[in-house]
């Protein structure tokens, strides 16, 4: 029965509304008698029941003349506390689709009912759900759920409404389909986002204020659905996707988003109608719940212990009881069965290599903060000597990341590079083989804080892990990704949110020496929705402002739950806490909390002042379950329960304050570890930095950069250095600083150069660029210059490369200064390969080349990420072979591979194989290319050298088209490609683009092929590589020859700018390619003395060449003539 106060369809036979409260009358307005709420006529007296009545009309521009009275009251109460607020809301917009094609043959009268008719349904199932109509838009409306009235379901109300819009909108299409014969469908859009609450006025019209884009996305979505479809924006899917069920559409381009949005077609509601949290795990409280995960750890952790390693994730939102599970899961391991080895992540821990993998070595060997170097290394070498004397091997490596003296000379003059896989190697030598002793469980904390050189590592472990009894357990958030889900020996344990059984026994707990009333067990569950830590947070915050009480053995609401204001997030739970500690209490906690979630007793002590107080304190905070002891020896540590609770403290002071306080800390540091200072640096540049003592920062930003550097971490690295420009370039700006800025800069350029240039890089070298001038020091200039060459040659942009590089090379290669003439030559080396010019590097690089062998300096690296010997060795072969002088170049080529195996550094082992690969790619040996390309592709994924994968990867797919599998081939330079493409760099990018074209040719697929010969002549002519320039005409040349069979003039005008350029630049090769190409075509097209003519020159260039496989080809063409 349908309310006639705000329309809600009630159940048959209720009196009151259930949505509003107003009566519904079931008598006879005549004689009073009962009737049946289907009742046409009354059946006592006749009375019509049931009489025409004219549907009052609304103004559309008037929101009281729409808005249900419940609704609009609700409203107008809360008034004053709603204005200005921010809220989380969703926004809904739903439009007639089709509409303007559609009633453009219906009287515009009879539209108008259409739409009214449409309105009513769209504000029915709006208001149903409270949410509230903003605007009509013509053929449909605006609205938004969780404003003015706030609800924390805003986006399943949204979701609800458009559902049922959809199925009320399909009787009123069957409708006006019989009376109008249109096919009437709704379309929807959602997204949810914060707005800003404006004025709302006496007549219900309010203004709202939306951040970014909200409501645009929504319209979009609406806009992108299909006719009787619902489409939601990824915000609103992740707050619903539990309730609902939703097909995924992938991400989709949007109008006014630079970046494609991830969009799901609404389906239908789901089974779950209660809302699932996950947050934060508190404490020592009773372990209650999580039978299953703890069984499927044991599982895992038996396996391990019959041999097989293991690898298990842990992954959960912050404060589900991740730290919990493995607290439980280590004090069930029975005793001496296991050594148990943990390391955690820190949160400003990113950039200090090593950090969690530091942990678990002083834990292993016992290392206790004041040990003296002498006892640690007395240490290490009694407990590896008492496990294997075959170990010597791992101490120097070790040594180098505990930051100790290395005994290992020739340890200290390896490159970063090789140091890194030495450490590595160690590390895995040491778990694997105590591992063989005693089964081994290796814990790592908060994964998402890993610093990059951590979780190579690990990445490194879990390959040699299988065969080992080790069990490695991380623990993230969801939002930390990883490589090893694929691994057959990696499970993971997904903590989700207590169940109500669970969630009771864990209040219970709480609660432990009285009942819990079910209304206080149902305010408790329903605010912290199962998340342990919420509801032990919530617990301890109602019991101290006296919210509940205990009567009678039993716990209850002191007060009615509508009186109870309680905050709705885990952050305001625990500033509520604080809030109510006294104040000395709350400001050492405070402080506590800036030096970070561990705290040191004596730190505390130095920076507070505080004496005998200051352990009352700890101790009150301690009683509280704020912070717990971690350790009493060999000093007093502390560490907060739970990182959110740190992180809130630390919020809570005003920005000086905190700046204060970060400086004192460092003080403090340098003071009590002077001794063992090295250990320090990372913490000392993160407390200097914050507390805007910028000339320390800088001092300790630059020793981490040089330690990350010598551990060959380059994200490390480059991180502190480039926080250490942004410091010093703070006002004000003096000559000393600039010099500092230099000497930052041209450190970076070993990370920079092996992280491949990251974005941003050029800005540095430009800073650099104006200081030198600046300041008119050559040396520094120069030595800029060499950075800038070699960044634009790997973007491609050789022209601004010579411009940097030519002039200094030159004046270097005069004075022999080796140090600026070599890295100098490695950036033309690229330049030149690009623009073609391979005669350059045969005059110029040879004098490079013997300058390092005569000097003894061929396993030198020069800040370079690669050997410059073997790659300048390598490019010059590849300039012979580029000029048809094959036998020379190989000669260089095995120079420079035997020098690469004998460093056996990845990188320029993966370098010098591409060359190889490409010397017989050229010639024309493919089962030989395919060979090394392969290696240079092995070596390159350990490397981790994107660039280089492509290239091979590209050259590699052309290999196997030649070797007659052109399928495999394309899927090959297709992933060569992307690569390219997330690398973001164009350096030699157009002559992949002319494999693939290739490729398509022997794939027949000319309509691609002409795409990519295409783009190959874009990008050659952009970036001015006239070689490739010659190719990609050859090609085009090729692709419209394959079309049109009998028509050459277009094919000639190709064939002919292309092999000029080719032939301008000595390109033999590719030259004599051209020519037997030309040829084919010409014989297909029937002018057989035009093919004689250049398949003739091609077979002498072919011959003279050595190039047996074209020569071959070429023959073959001419026997048909």
């Amino acid at each position: 029965m349908k309310c006639p106060e705000c329309l809600f369809e009630n159940r048959e036979g209720a009196k009151f509304c259930k949505e509003c409260g107003a009566e519904l009358d079931h008598s006879c307005p005549k004689c009073g008698a009962q009737i049946h709420p289907d009742s046409k006529f009354c059946d006592e007296c006749g009375w019509e029941l049931v009489k025409p009545t004219k549907v009052p009309p609304v103004d559309y521009l008037k929101p009281q003349s729409y808005t249900p009275r419940f609704l609009a009251d609700k409203i107008l109460t809360n008034r004053s506390a709603i204005e200005g607020e921010r809220k989380l809301v969703t926004v809904l917009f739903a439009d007639v689709a089709n509409s303007t094609s559609m009633f453009e043959k219906i009287d515009p009268e009879e539209v108008h009912q259409i739409m009214d008719g449409c309105f009513r349904i769209l504000m029915d199932e709006i208001h149903r759900y409270e949410g509230a109509v903003n605007q009509f838009t013509g053929d449909g409306v605006m609205a938004i759920f969780g404003a003015p009235i706030a609800h924390e379901d805003h986006a399943q109300r949204a979701c609800y409404a458009a559902l049922n819009i959809q199925q009320a909108a399909v009787p009123y299409a069957e409708k006006l389909n019989k009376e109008y014969g249109i096919d009437f469908k709704m379309r929807i859009g959602l997204n949810s986002g914060p707005v800003v609450v404006g004025s709302i006025g006496d007549d219900l019209r309010m203004d709202y204020t939306a951040d970014g884009d909200v409501t645009n996305l929504a319209a979009r979505m609406e806009s992108k659905a299909k006719p009787g479809t619902i489409l939601a924006a990824g915000n609103t899917h992740r707050l619903v996707k539990d309730f609902f069920e939703f097909h995924p559409l992938g991400k989709i381009e949007v109008k006014g988003k630079a970046q494609a949005q991830a969009a799901y077609e609404l389906i239908k509601s789901g089974e779950i109608e209660t809302r699932i949290g996950a947050s934060m795990a508190k404490g020592l409280t009773r372990f209650v719940g999580r039978k299953n995960s703890m069984s499927a750890l044991k599982e895992t952790y038996d396996r391990v212990l019959s041999g097989s390693g293991q690898v298990v994730g842990i992954v959960g939102e912050a404060g589900v009881g991740k730290s919990r599970l493995l607290f439980e899961m280590r004090n069930r391991l029975a005793p001496d069965e296991a050594v148990y080895l943990e390391g955690r992540c820190l949160h400003f821990g990113g950039a200090m290599a090593y950090l969690p993998v530091l942990d678990i070595l002083r834990a292993y060997f016992d290392i206790q903060d004041g040990d003296r170097e002498a006892i640690v290394k007395k240490k290490m070498r009694d407990i590896i000597a008492r496990l294997d004397e075959n170990l010597d091997h791992v101490i120097a490596p070790l040594q180098e990341i505990l930051s100790l003296t290395e005994d290992d000379d020739a340890f200290k003059q390896l490159e970063p590079k090789i140091k890194r896989e030495k450490t590595f190697d160690a590390l895995r030598d040491l778990l694997v083989r105590s591992s063989q002793e005693k089964p081994l469980v290796l814990a790592v904390e908060d994964m998402h804080w890993i610093d990059k050189t951590s979780e190579d590592f690990l990445g490194y472990l879990i390959d040699w892990l299988a065969a080992s009894p080790i069990l490695l357990v991380l623990l993230y958030r969801p939002e930390y990704t990883h490589q090893w889900a694929s691994k057959t020996y990696y499970s993971q344990i997904g903590l989700d949110q207590l169940g109500p059984a669970s969630s009771s026994e864990l209040i219970q707990a709480l609660l432990e020496d009285g009942r819990v009333s079910p209304d206080l067990q149902q305010l408790i569950q329903d605010r912290a929705a199962g998340n342990p830590l919420f509801m032990e947070e919530f617990t301890h915050s109602l019991l101290e402002n006296g919210t509940i009480e205990k009567a009678d053995q039993r716990y209850a609401v002191k007060e009615s739950l509508a009186d109870i204001q309680v905050p709705d997030t885990i952050q305001g739970i625990i500033a509520a806490r604080m809030d109510r500690l006294e104040d000395n209490i709350k400001r050492t906690m405070q402080v506590a909390s800036v030096i970070g979630r561990d705290f040191a007793y004596r730190i505390l002590q130095a920076i507070t002042g505080i004496r005998e107080e200051l352990k009352s304190y700890l101790l009150n905070l301690q009683g509280l379950e704020f912070i717990y002891e971690k350790r009493l020896f060999p000093e007093l540590e502390y560490i907060f329960k739970h990182a959110l609770t740190q992180e809130v403290a630390y919020n809570s002071l005003l920005s000086n304050r905190r700046k204060e306080i970060h400086q004192r800390i460092g003080d403090a540091i340098e003071k009590l570890y002077a001794e063992n200072l090295e250990e320090f640096y990372e913490v000392l540049a993160y407390h200097y930095s914050r507390g805007a003592a910028f000339e320390k920062a800088c001092q300790y930003l630059k020793l981490s950069g040089k330690k990350a550097t010598r551990s060959h971490a380059p994200w490390e690295a480059y991180a502190f250095y480039k926080e250490a420009v942004e410091l010093l370039q703070k006002p004000p700006e003096t000559e000393e600083k600039q010099k500092e800025l230099i000497e930052v800069i041209r450190s970076m350029r070993t990370p920079l150069g092996i992280l491949g240039f990251p974005e941003g890089s050029l800005s540095f070298y430009q800073l650099g660029e104006r200081l030198a001038k600046d300041l008119g020091d050559a040396g520094h200039l120069a030595s800029i210059y060499s950075g800038m060459g070699t960044y634009y040659s790997h973007t491609g942009d050789y022209l601004t490369a010579f411009r940097y590089t030519e002039e200094g090379f030159e004046q270097s290669r005069k004075a022999q200064e080796i140090e600026l003439m070599v890295p100098l030559g490695f950036s033309l080396c690229l330049s030149y390969i690009g623009t073609g010019q391979y005669e350059k590097i045969v005059q110029k690089m040879p004098g490079v080349i013997t300058l390092l062998e005569k000097t003894g300096r061929e396993s030198d690296f020069f800040t370079m990420a690669m050997n410059p010997y073997s790659f300048i060795g390598g490019l010059h072969s590849t300039a012979l072979c580029g000029l048809g002088r094959f036998v020379e170049g190989k000669e260089y080529l095995e120079k420079a591979l035997r020098n690469a195996t004998r460093l056996g550094d990845s990188a320029t082992l993966g370098q010098t194989q591409l060359f190889y690969g490409l010397l017989f790619y050229n010639v024309g040996d493919f089962e030989t290319a395919k060979e090394h390309l392969e290696k240079c592709i092995a070596h390159c994924e350990e490397a981790k050298y994107s660039m280089v994968l492509a290239q091979a990867l590209c050259t590699l797919g052309h290999v196997n088209s030649f070797l007659g599998d052109p399928e495999t081939g394309r899927r090959q330079a297709e992933e060569g490609l992307r690569i390219y493409r997330d690398i973001g760099i164009e350096a030699i990018l157009s002559f992949h683009h002319w494999q693939m074209g290739s490729i398509h040719l022997d794939l027949s697929d000319l309509e691609n092929a002409g795409t990519s010969m295409g783009e190959a002549l874009r990008l050659s002519r952009k970036n001015s590589e006239k070689g490739f320039e010659g190719l990609a005409m050859v090609g085009l040349g090729r692709v419209f020859g394959m079309r049109q069979p009998r028509r050459m003039e277009q094919v000639e005008e190709c064939f002919s700018k292309g092999l000029a350029l080719l032939h301008d630049l000595k390109a033999k090769p590719y030259y004599s390619q051209g020519r037997m190409f030309l040829g084919e075509l010409y014989l297909d097209a029937g002018e057989k003395e035009k093919a004689m003519e250049n398949l003739k020159e091609a077979e002498v260039m072919f011959h003279e060449m050595g190039m047996e496989y074209w020569l071959d080809r070429t023959r073959k063409l001419l026997e048909r003539i």
